[in-house]
């Protein structure tokens, strides 16, 4: 393996966290193959089109208020002329959702609530392909997952999310 392919194979995961927390959900499924799978604690999803549904309709309780820091990275070369990216995910509260949006207008604010703190940590395993536009996702497995059930919000359904969504800036 190049050094430029372990380079931008991390660059790649750590953009796709990126994307999580502007919400841009074109470009996080854009970032998955036709025909990728994700194995996720909420479910399988399998192509696209079952991805962004996963996104639209049962992970936006995971967006506002949380920042996406992937560690320890290790790449591989596998057999089929890509690679695989392991690697921790971690997901930290940094405020409640309904103050998401205050922040994300540059405002500095102070919690009572000890936020920052890490609310979800999962192993992570991405095995990617090349394309003609760079690395995406084959394969997710979302692995062992521990959460802070303090910081899980008591509502989980979409609609309540929309208003403290952020909005991918094109």
């Amino acid at each position: 393996m190049t050094t430029e392919d372990r380079a931008s194979a991390i660059d790649f995961v750590n953009r796709v966290n990126w994307l999580f927390d502007v919400w841009d959900v074109d470009a996080l499924v854009d970032a998955f193959l036709p025909d990728s799978v994700t194995y996720h604690w909420h479910g399988t999803n399998r192509g696209q089109d079952e991805t962004r549904r996963f996104f639209n309709d049962i992970y936006p309780y995971i967006i506002p208020g949380v920042s996406r820091h992937a560690t320890n990275h290790i790449v591989d070369s596998d057999e089929d002329g890509g690679v695989i990216v392991r690697y921790h995910n971690l997901l930290v509260r940094f405020a409640h959702p309904e103050a998401a949006p205050a922040l994300a207008a540059g405002q500095a604010m102070e919690s009572p609530d000890d936020l920052p703190a890490i609310w979800i940590y999962s192993t992570m395993v991405d095995r990617l392909r090349r394309s003609d536009r760079g690395w995406k996702i084959f394969e997710r497995y979302v692995g062992s997952t521990t959460t802070n059930d303090r910081l899980t919000p008591s509502r989980t359904d979409p609609e309540y999310f929309t208003p403290y969504l952020p909005t991918a800036k094109k």
